[in-house]
């Protein structure tokens, strides 16, 4: 089965490579094995682990990502590959090289595109999104009044309730949002990775201290879809995340979404978001692929 995500979420599992395999024992006896050219991403989501250098080469080599998670399903490392694009060099150096007027318009680009995702989804809920829709027909280059700030408190409290508040630290509604977004987040490293393109030197998000600033800049027109993954879950309500619930979220990766006038898989659409910014960059193209809700046959309520 392909755009497999793998979760470790046992403690003390030694994950290994053999024979195209990944392997998992537990204290040497054989407990599962997934075929490498099936898996889109490998997230291990608890303490004690081990894994072998032989299948860390192995996943890099077939741009595998392998997040790492800490406290409440939050992404403490991504394990990205180093090299395997072609024009890597010719990517990343026009990368740096985007001029500042043009990084404004990618971003204005991409806010407007998250915020008419959520608007989307709020009008697919039954929930008025008239302030949203507003508020995206305002985003200006580089998004100089915030529309994305004001638009997600809006946001939130329509499609969660007014009691909701978005917490990566809290339990429940909040951890299913951390997972999703940890899955959509894997998707699009492994698609900035694809492109040749360097994750640290994003368009918006630039701290220093974040390895992956483009992925959090080019992951926002996507969450929505995960948050809609969440939504139709309808798990407010659940403290602690269990497997059954942790698999249906990772099925937003074989979610077939819009990508202008073709429709993809959300893992191979996260690919092609990333080419498209990589041709931006190039100066190819003046146009960002940027993904849409899924179709309204596709949407059923909780």
């Amino acid at each position: 089965m392909p755009d497999q995500i793998v979760e470790i979420t046992t403690p003390g599992l030694h994950l290994s490579k053999k024979r195209g395999f990944l392997q998992v024992r537990n204290k040497g006896k054989l407990v599962g094995q997934v075929s490498l050219d099936d898996i889109i991403a490998v997230i291990v989501g608890v303490q004690g682990c081990s894994i072998s250098t032989r299948l860390m080469d192995q996943l890099s080599q077939r741009n595998i990502m392998l997040v790492v998670c800490g406290r409440n399903f939050v992404p403490s490392s991504f394990i990205l590959p180093v090299a395997g694009y072609g024009r890597q060099f010719q990517v990343m150096r026009a990368q740096t090289k985007v001029s500042e007027p043009r990084r404004k318009r990618a971003w204005q680009r991409i806010v407007r595109a998250k915020i008419h995702n959520q608007a989307e989804l709020l009008a697919r809920v039954g929930k008025n999104n008239n302030q949203l829709v507003r508020l995206a027909n305002m985003v200006k280059s580089g998004d100089p009044e915030n529309c994305e700030a004001q638009a997600a408190r809006i946001y939130w409290q329509r499609l969660f309730g007014n009691h909701f508040r978005r917490d990566p630290e809290a339990p429940g509604l909040n951890a299913a949002l951390n997972y999703s977004y940890a899955v959509i987040r894997a998707c699009v490293a492994r698609g900035v990775s694809a492109a040749g393109l360097h994750p640290s030197f994003g368009l918006h998000h630039k701290n220093p201290q974040n390895p992956l600033n483009l992925v959090d800049d080019l992951v926002e027109p996507f969450r929505p879809i995960a948050d809609y993954v969440v939504w139709q879950g309808n798990i407010g309500c659940i403290q602690d995340l269990s497997p059954k619930i942790k698999a249906s979220l990772s099925t937003i990766t074989t979610m077939v979404i819009p990508l202008k006038e073709e429709t993809s898989p959300v893992s191979l659409a996260a690919v092609k978001v990333c080419r498209s910014f990589a041709g931006y960059c190039l100066s190819e193209t003046d146009e960002l692929l940027l993904p849409a809700l899924p179709t309204p046959p596709d949407i059923s309520g909780p």
